[in-house]
């Protein structure tokens, strides 16, 4: 492969490799809640400790998984994402987010997993998701704000759901809560040491207390669980 040419500010050329900014395929990730009426405090104690602004969002999510013959057992996780109620060309692209399962790493103070995102066109995704052989679990539609520290994302956002698949008018909306979701993540290249990032995320994560208790949340126990067979009378 060729490599890429950079110039810096005094006008030298650099060699770099095409492979310099290698590509982020992992994610350290902690989850966490807290009630919707105090959710301007929880912005307020982000405004201090943030990057200045922050991204409003509204977005309809489908999560589907992806089941093995082999292994019945183990599901593949896949997350469909696309701007909600906004231009209708924009909402033919959609994110297509990979997630893998976590690492079995009890001495990290957070989720660790695989995380791959692409950008995908279709006027018909469920036909190509269908293609793909993935099969649909639930959908949901989220509303919030984005925030950064560097490289840390932090994201709170309210949850609905439709009472009629694939009808998303406002009288077809329920809340699914009264509490917001919060979730902040860092996402690393594939070979990266993950400790140092994941201590960071949870250094940062201990500031947002009292407020909201951040968790690495073993979520996965309950996506992958086979179910007990009934005792015998």
């Amino acid at each position: 492969m060729d490599n890429v040419v950079d110039v810096d500010e005094e006008g030298n050329q650099q060699k770099l490799s095409a492979n310099s900014t290698p590509y982020q395929t992992q994610e350290c990730v902690l989850y966490g809640s807290i009630f919707v009426k105090n959710v301007p405090d929880l912005e307020r104690r982000l405004a201090g400790l943030c990057d200045p602004g922050c991204e409003e969002f509204y977005e309809h999510e489908m999560s589907f998984s992806l089941r093995t013959s082999s292994t019945s057992d183990v599901k593949t996780d896949i997350k469909l994402r696309r701007r909600f109620r906004t231009e209708h060309q924009i909402q033919n692209y959609w994110q297509l987010k990979y997630i893998g399962v976590p690492e079995p790493d009890q001495k990290c103070p957070t989720i660790v997993r695989k995380e791959i995102s692409s950008l995908v066109h279709s006027q018909d995704m469920m036909t190509y998701a269908k293609s793909l052989g993935l099969r649909m679990d639930y959908e949901y539609i989220t509303q919030g704000k984005l925030w950064t520290k560097g490289n840390i994302k932090i994201l709170h956002s309210t949850l609905t759901r439709t009472l009629r698949a694939g009808t998303y008018d406002s009288s077809s909306l329920k809340s699914m809560s009264d509490s917001a979701l919060v979730e902040i993540s860092i996402s690393l290249p594939e070979s990266a040491e993950y400790m140092p990032a994941a201590k960071s995320l949870r250094d940062f994560a201990d500031q947002l207390m009292p407020l909201v208790n951040m968790e690495k949340i073993d979520y996965w126990k309950k996506m992958f669980s086979t179910p007990a067979a009934p005792a015998r009378r």
